[in-house]
């Protein structure tokens, strides 16, 4: 047992931590600041699917460590923080050690949510937890005994996990209770091609169904297959539940931090939770609102992390108000095979359900030119406006290696609160390898316009 002091305590080490802690060192230097993760080896979140195809091991997905910790002005300790005093500003560690702060981060995360599904607990049944050791139980003893496996939810951890799994010669089905794959980020133009498109690599996808029951094997402690509501039933030594997370927020409940309605700590706008403003919270383990309502609510991406880890790191002692959360964008991307999907914002369908009257532009072409250029790809461009307004609410990119950036550049737009007009005066670099002959946002957004001229002048 041992007692420490540091000005800065940060529980957790994945985005929104690590972010908090780094932007702090920038910011503040010459603070002592503490980083507490459970595992001296911590994985990158958005590079788990990637372990078992592309990267072919999980060491090669790996955040910084304690050198590289050390020399961003991090202390790396690796336990786990029981108990929180918030009144004598006080973390105790299982171990017996105690740590005494001036400013604490809660970046405790979240964790995979188990349906209460008959079987879940049988041999062969895993979910997509962070923790480096659980990984690498599942790369080294796991997946190399499957042969055929069924991943029961189809958004992007589901998506991106099946193509990978392929790659490994397992057969793969995907099981999503919705219509169709992905139908909660994208409108159909986009999320029927990414359908298509698995199914045209031999991935077997199974829309509007649910698992009623995991089935075992002969061996009764092992995985069988699937039973899906109708009869029908899918056999299988793999089931992989990837249906979303849950907030991990025991250790601030304890502590008598407020919990929100969905289960999340509640935090202002510079990441300071309400009962203790020199305790923040950051990542999944805290709330959300939506950018457009306000509302609780939205995706839980290491994306959304990493900025909330910004904000508390620039504010960690003093506001700087140049920088705060106006709300969660929602800014996704995935890739499978050569297709490339990215969304930010609302879909048409959300807008509409939210109470947005819209206009909705469309854009193709390629993502290079001319078409002879090497590695030049399709490229669709999706836009949601406002109708009366003609303010950006979402947009959509289905295509190759530069989905990434542009769906960034339309996060970027919507959270600087863009309008169609400006858009359209956007003065963008043209390069026959780097960028498409015409700009598929800006592409986009004169569709729009065009659509606005053509309503205004039928009223004239």
């Amino acid at each position: 047992m041992s007692d420490y002091t540091t000005d800065v305590l940060v529980i957790g080490g994945g985005p929104g931590g690590l972010l908090s802690g780094m932007t702090t060192a920038r910011y503040w230097p010459g603070k002592r600041i503490t980083m507490i993760r459970m595992e001296k080896n911590a994985l990158i979140p958005c590079g788990i699917p990637y372990i078992f195809g592309t990267l072919g091991g999980i060491e090669k997905d790996l955040l910084p460590g304690s050198a590289q910790l050390k020399s961003a002005g991090i202390t790396l300790r690796i336990g786990r923080v029981t108990e929180l005093d918030c009144r004598n500003r006080v973390a105790a560690m299982e171990n017996g050690d105690h740590i005494s702060y001036e400013r604490l981060v809660l970046s405790t995360g979240s964790e995979p949510f188990i349906p209460p599904i008959p079987g879940h607990n049988l041999r062969g049944v895993f979910t997509i937890h962070k923790n480096y050791s659980y990984q690498d139980h599942l790369f080294q003893e796991v997946i190399p005994d499957t042969k055929r496996l069924v991943i029961i939810g189809g958004g992007f951890i589901g998506v991106e996990f099946a193509e990978e799994i392929q790659k490994r010669g397992i057969e793969v089905h995907i099981v999503e209770k919705m219509p169709h794959l992905l139908a909660g980020t994208f409108d159909k133009e986009l999320y029927l091609q990414v359908e298509q498109y698995l199914e045209g690599r031999g991935i077997y996808v199974h829309c509007q169904r649910t698992v009623e029951t995991i089935l075992g094997a002969e061996d009764p402690a092992r995985v069988g297959g699937v039973l899906l509501e109708g009869g029908e039933k899918i056999d299988a030594d793999g089931v992989l539940i990837a249906i979303g997370v849950r907030p991990r927020t025991e250790l601030a409940k304890n502590a008598g931090l407020r919990i929100s309605e969905h289960g999340a700590v509640l935090v202002d706008g510079f990441q300071r939770t309400l009962d203790a403003p020199e305790i923040f919270a950051v990542g999944d383990c805290a709330q959300k609102q939506d950018f457009f309502t306000r509302r609780e609510g939205g995706a839980l991406l290491a994306s959304q992390a990493a900025a909330e880890g910004r904000i508390a790191g620039m504010n960690m002692y003093s506001l700087q108000l140049l920088r705060h959360n106006a709300g969660s964008v929602a800014v996704y991307a995935g890739m499978v095979g050569e297709l490339a999907f990215g969304a930010a914002g609302m879909t048409a369908e959300q807008a509409r359900r939210t109470g947005f009257s819209i206009i909705v532009g469309e854009a193709s072409g390629l993502d290079h030119y001319p078409p002879a250029m090497p590695d030049t790809h399709k490229l669709y461009c999706r836009l949601i406006f406002s109708k009366e307004s003609l303010r950006l609410l979402g947009g959509q990119i289905l295509g190759g290696p530069t989905t990434g950036e542009l769906t960034n550049e339309i996060g970027f737009l919507i959270q600087n609160r863009v309008t169609a007009t400006e858009i359209a005066s956007f003065q963008t670099c043209m390069h026959p390898r780097l960028t498409s002959a015409a700009h598929p946002v800006t592409e986009a957004t004169m569709d729009v316009l065009r659509q606005h001229l053509h309503t205004q002048a039928m009223f004239h």
